[in-house]
């Protein structure tokens, strides 16, 4: 949080035609040296400071090591779903026998994705990869297009997120178009969602999309010519009128059109089928172009089903093969995070990060799906997380109270510095009283989940983002590391 864009030159790609100059070889060294202190000295992972000493050294060293790839920059962004998506999506590229230098760790403002490169990079050569793949915030994508060109950019969807930080969607999407079109960019967008298969129409566009999900999915609601239940409004681009849809999956998402004119979902040429989104794991057919194959993706949530999708239309973009596609996304494991499945003391858990109302109901709507779940909430209001947690009662925590209050035995339990909050937010959901374990300190909130759990269930943890580095560190004294310790 806080990553500003710090420098002036923003044609230094163009320039060096990515030949590193003394500087930037420079800066290099310094981030590497920063970055190994960092790591000796326990203080982190070094995902950020070091890039901000490189671009203190030479503030063009971005656009530098990114012009150096050989096939290019893809990039990926949206609201929900940048790291799962840019993880799978470097699943397949590895499968397909492409190199690239990759942002792993998710920090993903300017500094961040900085710092990803001149780690990789070599101080005399610099990056040798076939692409650099950033998951990029929507409001550092056009800082980044300015200094390395981007070949492609993957826009998952638009949904309200940290209200205090982007405002409302406009200005969102605004801020995602700015970046497209700084490099005229190849664009993969979602056609289920309306504010983003509206975009950049003057752009090469690819489009990816669900076709049908097979039936008894707890979050597909089949309708027809209604507006979507959702905080999310969408508007026709050609004449402003709200639009109306066919199929809702969730949130605005799904089969939209106007009622007013002939505007419409695009056609994806990357589309699902016959989708089984399971608790733990989902299976679809996937068709790419002609060609359809049966894809298993490790993950659970259809909401996952889009981010294997929007991975899969890119990787198509590129030439990759259907077979590798396919393969990449079956290998597919788990960032630190999202949907990442782990044994701690021989019991099962899965954590999710959540952090607007659209994320939080799906990741509950995997909750719900799994047949006897154990609960344990954290909720964070730092800078990091957002200041603001209104978004907690947009959240459908009401589905969850629903699935605790069918066994007389399950609980919740609640943690982080708005433990409280998150209390009263499940009260009036339904769930009584005496159901909700308040624990603001989240050591003894992970305790005391754990030692509730009964055999054979799994405990999901739902964090906000600061309370996901929180668990981290817990995870590790537990001899557990999480991805990316």
């Amino acid at each position: 949080m806080g990553d500003t864009n710090t420098t002036n030159d923003t044609s230094n790609p163009i320039i060096n035609q990515g030949k590193l100059s003394l500087r930037d070889r420079s800066a290099v060294f310094a981030a590497q040296a920063a970055s190994t202190l960092i790591k000796k000295m326990g203080l982190g992972l070094g995902s950020n400071l070091p890039g901000r000493i490189a671009r203190k050294v030479s503030p063009g060293v971005l656009g530098a090591l990114a012009a150096q790839s050989e096939k290019g920059v893809l990039a990926v962004t949206g609201t929900n779903g940048k790291s799962t998506t840019s993880g799978i999506l470097s699943s397949i590229l590895r499968t397909a026998g492409f190199t690239f230098a990759h942002n792993k760790q998710g920090a993903n403002l300017v500094t961040g994705i900085t710092a990803s490169l001149v780690q990789t990079a070599s101080i005399i050569d610099g990056i040798k990869a076939d692409y650099c793949l950033f998951e990029i915030d929507e409001a550092a994508l056009p800082l980044v297009a300015r200094e390395a060109h981007i070949k492609c950019v993957v826009v998952t969807n638009l949904f309200r997120d940290q209200l205090d930080r982007f405002g409302e969607l406009d200005t969102t999407s605004k801020l995602i178009a700015k970046g497209i079109m700084q490099d005229k960019s190849h664009a993969v967008l979602n056609a289920d969602d309306p504010n983003v298969a509206q975009m950049v129409p003057d752009v090469e566009r690819l489009f990816y999309g669900i076709e049908q999900v097979e039936s008894g999915a707890a979050s597909v609601c089949q309708v027809k010519g209604e507006k979507a239940d959702s905080t999310e409004l969408a508007y026709c681009r050609n004449c402003q009128t709200e639009v109306v849809y066919d199929r809702i999956f969730y949130g605005q998402i799904g089969h939209w059109r106007c009622p007013a004119c002939d505007h419409h979902r695009p056609t994806p040429q990357v589309r699902a089928f016959e989708v089984a989104a399971g608790p733990l794991s989902s299976r679809f057919k996937l068709a790419l172009g002609d060609r359809v194959e049966d894809c298993y993706l490790p993950l659970p949530g259809l909401f996952n089903v889009y981010n294997a999708l929007a991975a899969a239309a890119c990787a198509y973009s590129q030439g990759v093969s259907p077979e590798a596609i396919r393969s990449g996304i079956k290998e597919y494991t788990t960032l630190f995070g999202r949907s990442e499945k782990m044994t701690v003391e021989g019991k099962p858990v899965v954590v999710q990060l959540i952090k607007n109302p659209a994320g939080a109901t799906q990741a509950v709507a995997s909750c719900v799906a799994d047949s006897n779940p154990g609960i344990l909430i954290a909720i964070n209001d730092n800078l990091a997380d957002g200041r603001d947690v209104s978004w907690l009662w947009d959240a459908d925590f009401e589905q969850l109270a629903t699935k605790l209050s069918l066994d007389a035995d399950a609980k919740v339990t609640v943690s982080g510095q708005r433990a409280e909050d998150m209390a009263i937010r499940m009260k009036y959901a339904g769930l009584a009283a005496d159901r909700i374990i308040v624990q603001p300190r989240l050591p003894q909130a992970l305790r005391s989940a754990l030692d509730n759990l009964a055999p054979g269930q799994t405990l999901w943890i739902l964090p906000t983002y600061t309370n996901l580095l929180d668990l981290q560190k817990i995870m590790k004294t537990m001899g557990a590391p999480m991805s990316g310790t």
